[in-house]
């Protein structure tokens, strides 16, 4: 039989027993379990043989203090129910695993003040080293939020100005590449489903979209206005089809 865990015998298994079982210091453990890359490969295997035949798993808290590291970014957003917030949150996934990041996911059920409030009053309680956020800046505006002091914080897809750092779409040559394209194709004008009114992207977008038909001296059609979700898209959709005029959205 295999030699007892010590965690069988009552108490987690330590670094220090990772150590004698490779036959190497406690910092040469220590380095493997950090991924540092001062270990000789032959040295590397044999601590991560031990560490498995332990059942060795690293104290993130221990580690987190001595690092000032915790390797966990917090993401908060609204919904994952539209493929753009889906799409991104697997993006942030599958980059942050390959840097060795583990992502903590506080979703907001309700866009409300109390809402967005409940949200950094949990991550306040969380150990995170950065904070992306995917929702419109302007409710954290009327939140009033205070995020935690010395987090990074990055907002995707929405306007804060010098505030924050930000990852964004270009919503207006988006939309303007997509009006120029279906006049090209011969169509008199273009008809536009856009977001809500309070989302940054949504405005974005119209504002092309108008921009660009006045610019080549088209017709602007009535504005169409959706939530983001698939229902309102097809409710848009049923009024556009009896529209004679509508041959291109």
């Amino acid at each position: 039989m295999p030699p007892d865990r010590p965690e069988r015998r009552g108490r987690r298994v330590s670094m220090a027993d990772v150590a004698r079982r490779a036959g190497v210091s406690a910092q040469t453990v220590s380095r493997v379990s950090n991924g540092h890359p001062g270990v000789v490969g032959s040295t590397r295997e044999q601590v991560l043989a031990a560490m498995q035949e332990l059942g060795y798993r690293p104290n993130s808290a221990a580690r987190a203090l001595k690092y000032g590291q915790f390797r966990t970014i917090g993401v908060i957003l609204f919904t994952l129910s539209t493929v753009g917030n889906s799409r991104t949150l697997e993006a942030i996934v599958d980059h942050a695993a390959e840097e060795g990041y583990a992502i903590t996911l506080i979703p907001v059920a309700v866009p409300t003040r109390d809402g967005v409030l409940g949200a950094f009053t949990r991550l306040g309680e969380l150990a995170v080293d950065a904070v992306i956020v995917i929702m419109e800046i302007h409710l954290l505006d009327a939140a009033t939020v205070s995020l935690p002091a010395g987090v990074p914080v990055v907002v995707v897809d929405s306007d804060a100005d010098d505030r924050y750092s930000v990852v964004d779409t270009d919503q207006v040559d988006g939309a303007r590449q997509a009006v120029r394209h279906l006049l090209a194709l011969g169509h008199r004008t273009v008809w536009h489903v856009a977001g809500p009114e309070e989302s940054f992207a949504a405005e974005r977008r119209s504002t092309a979209w108008r921009t660009e038909l006045e610019r080549a001296g088209r017709a602007v059609p009535p504005l169409s206005r959706g939530d983001w979700s698939a229902e309102s898209g097809y409710r848009a959709g049923l009024l556009l089809a009896d529209e004679p005029g509508c041959t291109a959205v």
